[in-house]
């Protein structure tokens, strides 16, 4: 995560000097404000997922799945549908599978409570104030009349792009080693 935020730090000075070499007084301010609101944005999702991820693994909530298949595998066929299993010998009829499958659907159901439970992360209080401040670094801009929307637009898609950048090469440099 260090990485990540040394790549977002880097990349806003080197946008600043950038547009302080190419734009006006507009463009300038327009892509600072969408720069590092979009770099909240991206923090506080970060943080949110992260944080998620770990409540669901210290419950329990994301089961081992597939321990006695190897890799390949799961990834080539991931529902198990070649699985070597042992074939019944008498035919079923086709009501009888789709009520079997009918079954197994009702089992798979999760309830509004479970539903609600495992959405109530996605909605944390960073992330809806990281795009509060995005809401409301676009409106001062527009009501200032300072937007550059070419400018705005580049900048808040340039975090993100450098934050899965940054990911991507850590992931490859780890790889390597």
């Amino acid at each position: 995560m260090k990485a990540t935020l040394w790549t977002l730090a880097a990349g806003g000075i080197l946008l600043l000097l950038l547009t302080l070499l190419l734009g006006d007084r507009a463009v300038i301010i327009s892509a600072q404000v969408a720069y590092w609101s979009s770099t909240l944005v991206v923090l506080a999702s970060f943080r949110s997922y992260r944080r998620m991820v770990q409540q669901r693994l210290e419950a329990g909530m994301i089961p081992e799945t597939g321990a006695d298949r190897d890799l390949i595998d799961r990834i080539e066929d991931p529902h198990d549908l070649y699985g070597e299993e042992e074939e019944e010998t008498e035919e079923k009829s086709v009501r009888e599978m789709i009520r079997e499958e009918k079954q197994r659907m009702k089992k798979q159901r999760r309830s509004l409570s479970q539903t609600a439970r495992d959405t109530l992360p996605a909605f944390s209080l960073w992330r809806l104030g990281a795009y509060g401040i995005l809401a409301v670094g676009f409106l001062f801009l527009k009501s200032r009349h300072q937007l550059h929307l070419g400018a705005y637009l580049i900048a808040l898609a340039l975090p993100l792009v450098l934050a899965i950048w940054s990911l991507m090469y850590r992931e490859g440099k780890q790889q390597n080693a």
